[in-house]
């Protein structure tokens, strides 16, 4: 191990000046992308505007032969990922949700109220140093230790939303988490980047996908983090992300219409629903509840499962 002149080095990323190095694992990719897209749905050649018109019936599932995953095909077709990679999920609970997601579209498919399948999708085509390195980057500018003297309802509104974030990762892991009144820039520990680092660098590929998604909405690592350690539910996380939002609304009323209050509140609720709603089918064993395809006999059947691509 070494100190990094300028910065301690998390794999390849910076921590900051004076930190000791943590060594990230490698997560290569294990598997391959398609070498021909014949038979495939490339779900990259959408539009993400929503002007895409609907070109499939139904969504079913399969199971893949020898293995646990579960993956979504349209029409008997299955999916790959922008990138190329089969869309297989963990289970049959996550492929159903998928399946409805792409049955609720309309005259046109649009991503953007397709959580879900943005969750898988992430998680499969993820560049994961490349996410690990930008949730490190939030860590001195974390929305969670930032508050405010004024306005006192505001202030307060903070403290019942945010502290237990804070309170969690003090008295559960005993990480000195430093906060501040205003805009003045704060250094947190060394040692509270390096454990944070390793929460993250803890999870699997699907953890890491919402861990991604709640961070960029609620401009937190800290609350991000609190979500995929299965700590906050839907309500609480939601108030912590929109906190600021929220007092705004609430004191001056919501703007309705096209240029509202709408999708800058929606949208972080959608997200954040979403990812908790994801990590609770993660750890769920439930039967299928989406239409289960039968390549054998054309019809739909929770008996039979998909074989793998020859590669």
């Amino acid at each position: 191990m070494r100190c990094a002149r300028r910065g301690v080095r998390v794999g390849k990323f910076s921590l900051g000046r004076g930190m000791e190095t943590y060594g990230v694992r490698r997560f290569a990719k294990k598997i391959k992308p398609v070498p021909s897209l014949k038979g495939y749905i490339n779900v990259g050649g959408i539009k993400p505007n929503g002007q895409t018109p609907k070109f499939y019936k139904e969504a079913q599932i399969a199971r893949v032969e020898d293995s646990d995953e579960w993956t979504i095909l349209l029409d008997g077709r299955p999916i790959v990922t922008e990138d190329r990679y089969r869309l297989h999920v963990p289970n049959a609970t996550i492929a159903s949700a998928i399946a409805m997601e792409w049955d609720m579209q309309g005259e046109y498919v649009k991503p953007f109220v397709m959580p879900m399948m943005s969750l898988a999708a992430t998680a499969i085509d993820v560049d994961r140093q490349k996410i690990i390195a930008k949730l490190l980057s939030y860590m001195d500018t974390d929305s969670i230790c930032y508050r405010v003297k004024s306005p006192l309802g505001l202030a307060r509104m903070q403290k019942k939303f945010l502290d237990p974030i804070i309170k969690y990762f003090r008295e559960e892991h005993g990480l000195e988490i430093y906060t501040t009144e205003g805009i003045n820039p704060i250094t947190q520990p060394a040692e509270t980047k390096l454990k944070l680092a390793q929460f993250i660098e803890d999870t699997n590929k699907w953890e890491l996908a919402v861990l991604k998604s709640v961070a960029e909405v609620g401009y937190s690592t800290l609350l991000a983090i609190a979500v995929v350690h299965r700590k906050m539910t839907i309500k609480t996380a939601y108030n912590a992300a929109m906190a600021e939002r929220l007092y705004q609304v609430r004191k001056w009323g919501e703007v309705k219409g096209p240029y509202g209050h709408g999708i800058e509140l929606e949208y972080p609720r959608l997200h954040i629903a979403s990812g908790i709603t994801f990590l609770d089918m993660l750890d769920s064993d439930y039967a299928p509840f989406g239409k289960v395809h039968d390549p054998s006999k054309g019809k739909d059947s929770a008996k039979n499962k998909l074989s793998k691509n020859k590669k």
